[in-house]
């Protein structure tokens, strides 16, 4: 493999971002994509140059120095120490294999203002949000292991398909992870079973693990279709029988300087 160099990402760089991302993520877009208005392709599209204009945002990207394309990217934020206070402040985690939920951060601040890109489909709202229980226990617990404090948040890491398992996805985390020590801050994430390996040899530790059975999510969607008279994923559980996904919430503690 050619050199791989890193840089900050450029507002120039969003539809190769989006792309990347996309790809990185193509096995599990016609699931996800079922709940969605807009396509998951779209969704990052729309949401990718959003995410890059917003300051707290740091995103860097990994580029192939031969061909000079985008082949990885990693997107965090340092999050603040909590200050006690009357306001209720909730911090939603968006590192999951969804194109859709990698865009929901960034959804609040979309312009030109109109339709969320990430707007459920009316008739899978309800199912939506039973799906999404997992999630809310898996804020809770980093949350809780935040206690508060100062730490880092790396929201998306991904490789292109074609550079995956090459030691990419590796040199990004350590440029995130040096800014961790550097600090003497804990970096949080929610890691895929695809990546846990590599986040367990960067040092990170698991602090609670969700399954998703993605065949009993896909049938329930199947079902209720059918029951409303709506057409257009009848073959979707079959298309995923078999496929479990598996989420860890976890914490890399900083090393000492």
């Amino acid at each position: 493999m050619a050199s791989v160099k890193l840089r900050p990402a450029q507002p120039a760089d969003a539809a190769a971002i989006a792309d990347t991302h996309y790809r990185a993520l193509d096995r599990y877009h016609e699931f996800y994509g079922a709940f969605f208005v807009l396509d998951p392709r779209e969704i990052l599209a729309k949401s990718t140059p959003v995410a890059l204009s917003k300051p707290e945002n740091i995103m860097l990207v990994a580029v192939d120095e031969e061909s000079s394309d985008i082949i990885g990217i990693v997107k965090y934020t340092v999050e603040a120490e909590k200050v006690a206070s009357t306001t209720t402040t909730t911090t939603t985690t968006t590192t999951t294999t969804t194109a859709a939920a990698a865009a929901a951060a960034e959804d609040s601040t979309s312009v030109p203002a109109g339709p969320s890109f990430t707007a459920i489909k009316e008739h899978l709202k309800e199912l939506w949000t039973e799906f999404g229980k997992r999630r809310d226990e898996m804020d809770e617990c980093y949350e809780k292991a935040a206690d508060g404090k100062r730490h880092i948040y790396i929201h998306t890491l991904m490789i292109s398909p074609d550079y995956q398992r090459r030691g990419v996805g590796g040199k990004l985390l350590a440029a995130v992870l040096k800014q961790g020590d550097e600090e003497g801050i804990p970096t949080f994430l929610a890691s895929t079973a695809e990546s846990i390996g590599l986040y367990g040899r960067m040092g990170f530790e698991s602090l609670g693990t969700w399954p998703i059975d993605n065949e009993y999510w896909a049938g329930r969607v199947v079902d209720l279709e059918k029951e409303l008279g709506i057409a257009g994923h009848e073959g979707l559980q079959e298309t995923f029988k078999g496929v479990r996904e598996v989420e860890d919430v976890m914490v890399r503690w900083p090393k000492k300087q």
